[in-house]
């Protein structure tokens, strides 16, 4: 890929003070494995500052190194890489495509914050990353615009980060980066679908962890937008529907069909009928077709249990009384994805 490309050129163009900065960093951690004293490590970083040939960098090295002995200790601690270390110090440069936005430069200062998730950092060493994480700019308006940045939102990246949030949801959180859709002006259908894409494209779940994290993702969500009527309205349908998503997401059901189950968009349901046969065939057929992703079971069960919730006025009693009469034999129909009409022959709602 292109951004592969960017880092085998790096890597191939990796200057002398980067791999004096490594060099340096690793034989650190052979003097701390040895026991070394803290005045022996100083003494030796000072040196290695003294080996760049850039002023700049020769300043930052001593500042950091002055200033900030044992949080550079607390980052060797922690096991992390000289390759981030030196890059934190501005001795190495991080990889990255070209910076056409402010979107693009939030993206590429997350991504390296992403790096570190595999240390799994503290907060307090999230909060010291953030501090350096726009060393990794060259100096100038970029760098300056990435401090009033971290400035500004410090608080809330910090809780970001340490929940393990995608660059992709920070930048879009923050206003650096814009979301497609608007509950106000595109409607909930187009906002709905948008933000579960967003979701499964960029959060990750497990079986272990899946509800909880996805209960997170959805309490903060809707900062995707700024204050005012449209994070008002996505607040209002997350906090509605809050455990429909919960399960609709943990059981991947595609982004379409939770919002018609969620009520976002509508739905294809015919709400006239005038015999248990026509109500089944309408029900059963709603239902396949919410289930058109290979469910499991538990996916089943959680769209009998909010099905009904889609039927308008008194449907939505005969249905939640054909669902109760019927969950058994629903669960294995279902399952076996049988056609409506044959369903609903099997289930005695119609007659040959």
């Amino acid at each position: 890929t292109s951004y592969m490309l960017y880092i085998i050129l790096s890597i191939q163009k990796e200057s002398l003070g980067c791999r004096v900065c490594k060099q340096g960093i690793d034989t650190v951690y052979e003097l701390l494995e040895n026991g070394a004293t803290k005045e022996a490590i100083e003494q030796f970083l000072e040196g290695v500052c003294n080996l760049f040939d850039d002023v700049e960098t020769k300043q930052v090295c001593k500042s950091f190194i002055d200033t900030e002995y044992d949080k550079l200790i607390k980052f060797l601690e922690n096991s992390y890489s000289s390759e981030v270390i030196c890059t934190l110090l501005s001795a190495c440069d991080y990889p990255h495509p070209p910076i056409h936005s402010g979107c693009d430069a939030c993206l590429v200062g997350f991504g390296f914050l992403e790096d570190l998730w595999s240390y799994k950092p503290t907060e307090e060493m999230i909060e010291i990353a953030l501090q350096y994480v726009c060393n990794i700019f060259p100096s100038g308006n970029s760098r300056n615009e990435c401090v009033a940045f971290i400035d500004r939102e410090f608080e809330n990246l910090i809780d970001w980060v340490d929940k393990e949030f995608p660059p992709q949801f920070m930048c879009t959180a923050v206003g650096a980066c814009d979301f497609p859709f608007d509950p106000v002006e595109d409607g909930l259908c187009l906002f709905c679908e948008g933000a579960m894409t967003f979701i499964y494209d960029f959060f990750e779940f497990d079986e272990q962890n899946g509800a909880e994290v996805i209960a997170v993702v959805l309490d903060y969500i809707c900062l995707i937008f700024p204050e005012g009527e449209s994070r008002q309205m996505c607040d209002e349908l997350i906090e509605q529907e809050a455990q429909k998503f919960i399960d609709f997401i943990e059981h991947e059901f595609p982004p379409e069909n939770i919002c018609i189950l969620v009520g976002a968009c509508e739905s294809n349901i015919t709400p006239v009928y005038d015999t248990e046969c026509e109500f089944c065939e309408i029900f059963y057929q709603f239902a396949l077709d919410m289930l058109d992703f290979e469910p499991s079971i538990e996916a089943i069960e959680h769209l009998l249990e909010y099905i009904c919730d889609i039927f308008p006025g008194t449907l939505k009693t005969v249905c939640q009384r054909f669902v109760d009469n019927k969950w058994e034999h629903l669960l294995e129909l279902l399952n076996e994805e049988y056609p409506a009409d044959i369903a609903c022959q099997v289930m005695g709602a119609c007659v040959e």
